[in-house]
């Protein structure tokens, strides 16, 4: 029986199936582990208990790991395959909320949901909560943060002191909204500054920046191989 590959003899086994992978971050705080899918270049970071690392694809982050984009764009999924996918001078973060350990994030950050039935969520570190729905946020002043929609409405919310869920607005389809955080009590703390329709030229720009493979995991390898194929 002691022979059998993979059977736990002791307890300091548990766990050994996985150590192909870093894992930095607290694990015991019941969150939803996140890997790093997709790093394009070599200074992004993540520090936990005052250590600095660098961000490699496959390391899978638990809570109070903080990742710093710098100049690089990162994808990072969660365990639901919610996918985060963060431009340079973001930052992404499993915190704990008044919702549990989820994903904080900031900075110019894009959210793709994951379509298992299993409730998906995060937060924006300045703003709020948003659900299942694709939706991108970024920052454009130290208190103002612009939310896009894309093909389906997106509902932003927030909780207030007593933990009674609110709602500050919904987006139809192809909208953004300017969003001022004021400070101040919960319900009072954000302004919508401006609500529309967004441009056809917002709109290219979004999907070239966020839904285009090139930022995303497309090597420039790949690229010219295609290029020479076609």
């Amino acid at each position: 029986m002691n022979n059998i590959v993979g059977l736990y003899t002791t307890i300091d086994d548990i766990g050994n199936h996985e150590r192909h992978y870093t894992k930095l971050g607290d694990f015991q705080k019941g969150n939803n582990p996140c890997i790093v899918r997709y790093v394009s270049g070599s200074d992004a970071t993540v520090r936990y208990q005052d250590e600095v690392y660098s961000l490699e694809a496959g390391m899978i982050l638990g809570a109070d790991a903080l990742v710093d984009t710098n100049n690089s764009f990162v994808e990072i999924a969660d365990s639901y395959e919610n996918i985060y996918r963060l431009a340079p001078e973001s930052q992404f973060c499993l915190e704990m909320t008044v919702k549990g350990v989820i994903p904080v994030h900031f900075g110019h950050v894009h959210v793709i949901p994951s379509y298992q039935t299993i409730e998906a969520g995060a937060k924006y570190r300045t703003s709020c909560f948003t659900a299942r729905s694709q939706v991108t946020i970024e920052v454009v002043a130290n208190n103002i943060d612009v939310y896009y929609s894309y093909d389906k409405p997106v509902e932003v919310f927030e909780f207030d002191e007593l933990g009674n869920k609110f709602t500050l607005f919904t987006l139809a389809p192809y909208q953004k909204c300017i969003l001022q955080d004021q400070g101040g009590s919960m319900r009072d703390r954000y302004h919508v500054l401006e609500q529309s329709n967004l441009e056809n030229s917002e709109v290219i720009r979004l999907y070239e920046t966020y839904c285009m493979p090139f930022n995303w995991r497309l090597q420039a390898e790949e690229v010219q191989l295609s290029a020479q194929a076609n």
